[in-house]
């Protein structure tokens, strides 16, 4: 043998041997004639004069993704295949040897690639769950050219939902071009802020207003941050956009609150009929102001009888849309099969006894108030049409096919724990978060048991009314009311009051049982003998002026109106009288 044939041979066998997989040579009959030692390292054994397919995968035939054939013709072939008994994937590169006697050989490499395969699909499985979370995500993830007008090119399926365009649409610099929908009274400064920002290499963060494909104005809140090289070239701007309308018409409409609704209330101690001036309360009508000067979503949180709906009636009579109808529904008395029917109406012929078009709640909301108490009840399959109303103002009755359009706010109440309802999965998130926007806590009688005297003032005052003689309560009898926890809350108040002016009976829950003669009257003295008529007077006089400054809290001024007199005739008499 030559030297250079030695050469090369000793060239081939180092090769071959740093090989980092098997290396095998087969007969036409599928015969192992040659294996490197990588190959029988991982076999454990030389397999020399066994088949292949044998001693290398465990098979009692022709492997099925052997190309043997197409070798054997001449032709070198390529393929990965994953094998089912090492669960194992391999790359193989199998090309012909001639021999000079005309017959052929297979030489196979096999690579282990099954460690770069796993890589591969965590990277596809990256790839698909980026998508679903692109393509999921509330708003848009954009990608813009470092080019003058920050031209976007890449935008998330985010912006169908958000502006009604098509992803391609916003690319580029066509008729829909993102910068071009921007309002252009905040276009340019949108510009220059992002200029500034990426010269300072830093975040930028704004809200702007842009025009939908629907023509609608919306509120949107960007956030993004340049892309730089190695050299530190600007090559690109990437960010979020995300809808924030809600959130900024609820700061306009506060900024927009006025003197006509805060000289509305002329009296703290009351607010229309709702009655109450504790510090508790004080709030409650601050925030009903602002809610009213507000188009914003209300939520009321309160026990049963705490006077959510009066909150509600008093925000939509200081509101715009005090004009509108205030349509009340009691979302927890409507059967969950007529539910649609009675929220969006029906069509004639939309089921039997359908004989003719009835409009629904949101029908008769339009341009007014729809308040939804007892919220909680409203099963998910409806949240999600009563959410689709509220993204897009607009509905179909049922048994029909057109879209109709209504302009109402929504108020609802509830006296039960949403965040729980949220976390056991009874009441979606997002429509839990459309609904409030606005929250307003309604404090239980208990806890704010100094507004009792008024109420209890306030509800005999309406009972009394029209009777020739009217009726007041023994100081036992206020006594047991101030003190009584009334878990019913101020409905249970004006019941058991009204219950005593009707029957003479206080009963609280079994707790505390008070009987009065109906026929007593605690203004009129007793008869005694020896007193003229002067001193008669005079102690009657003086139990009524006890009595309206009771009533009053011993507010002079009030007292005095309610007695039809001058303050400084009450304060004569009370001297006179001895009232101290």
């Amino acid at each position: 043998m030559k030297a250079s044939d030695r050469n090369r041979l000793s060239y081939f066998e180092a090769i071959v041997e740093a090989f980092d997989g098997m290396v095998y040579v087969c007969s036409p009959d599928n015969r192992i004639e040659f294996v490197n030692h990588q190959a029988v390292a991982q076999l454990g054994r030389d397999p020399v004069g066994e088949s292949c397919h044998e001693a290398l995968y465990g098979n009692d035939g022709i492997c099925p993704w052997c190309p043997e054939q197409d070798v054997f013709r001449g032709k070198t072939v390529r393929w990965e295949f994953k094998n089912p008994f090492t669960q194992r994937w391999y790359y193989n590169m199998a090309s012909p040897i001639r021999h000079s006697d005309g017959t052929v050989s297979k030489l196979s490499l096999s690579f282990d690639v099954t460690e770069k395969k796993r890589a591969e699909n965590a990277l596809i499985e990256s790839e698909r769950r980026l998508s679903t979370l692109m393509s999921n995500l509330p708003g848009i993830a954009y990608r813009c050219k470092a080019d003058e007008s920050f031209t976007m090119e890449f935008a998330s399926q985010g912006s169908k939902r958000l502006l009604g365009f098509d992803p391609q649409e916003l690319l580029g610099e066509g008729p829909n071009a993102f910068p071009r929908i921007v309002l252009p009274e905040d276009r340019e400064n949108m510009l220059k802020l992002v200029r500034e920002s990426v010269a300072e290499k830093r975040p930028f963060s704004f809200i702007y207003r842009i025009r939908t494909a629907g023509g609608d104005v919306r509120w949107v809140w960007e956030q993004g941050e340049g892309v730089f090289d190695d050299d530190d070239r600007l090559v690109a701007l990437e960010g979020f956009i995300s809808d924030v309308t809600a959130y900024k018409e609820v700061e306009l409409d506060l900024r927009k609150e006025n003197v006509r609704l805060r000289s509305s209330i002329s009296e703290r101690y009351r607010f229309g009929d709702i009655i109450g001036k504790s510090q508790k309360m004080q709030e409650v009508y601050d925030l009903i102001l602002k809610a009213a000067a507000s188009n914003a979503n209300v939520i009321i949180f309160g026990e049963s009888g705490s006077g959510k709906e009066l909150v509600a009636r008093a925000i939509h009579k200081l509101s715009d849309r005090q004009d509108g109808a205030f349509v009340p529904v009691n979302c927890g008395a409507i059967p969950k099969e007529l539910m649609e029917r009675e929220f969006f109406g029906h069509m004639k012929g939309a089921f039997t006894g359908a004989s003719s078009d009835k409009g629904g709640f949101l029908d008769s909301a339009d341009g007014g108030t729809l308040f939804l108490d007892e919220i909680g009840e409203i099963p998910q399959n409806m949240q999600v049409k009563l959410l689709r109303v509220l993204d897009h103002a607009a509905y179909s009755p049922l048994g029909g096919i057109k879209l109709v359009k209504s302009d109402f706010r929504i108020i609802a109440a509830t006296n039960r724990d949403l965040f729980k309802l949220v976390k056991d999965g009874r009441m979606r998130e997002d429509f839990f978060y459309r609904i409030r926007i606005l929250p307003i806590q309604l404090p239980p009688l208990r806890e704010r048991k100094e507004d009792i005297p008024l109420l209890i003032d306030h509800f005999l005052s309406r009972l009394n009314k029209g009777r020739e003689e009217p009726r007041t309560l023994p100081v036992a009898v206020r006594e047991a009311m101030e003190t009584y926890n009334w878990p019913g809350n101020v409905r249970e108040l004006q019941s058991a009051l009204h219950t005593y002016i009707t029957l003479g009976k206080l009963d609280l829950m079994g707790q505390i049982s008070i009987t009065a003669s109906l026929d007593n009257n605690p203004l009129e003295p007793p008869f005694q003998t020896g007193i003229g008529l002067r001193e008669r007077i005079e102690i009657l006089e003086k139990k009524i002026i006890i009595n309206a400054l009771d009533a009053a809290r011993w507010h002079r001024g009030r007292t005095a109106d309610a007695l039809q007199i001058t303050t400084k005739t009450l304060q004569r008499k009370m001297k006179a009288l001895g009232i101290k």
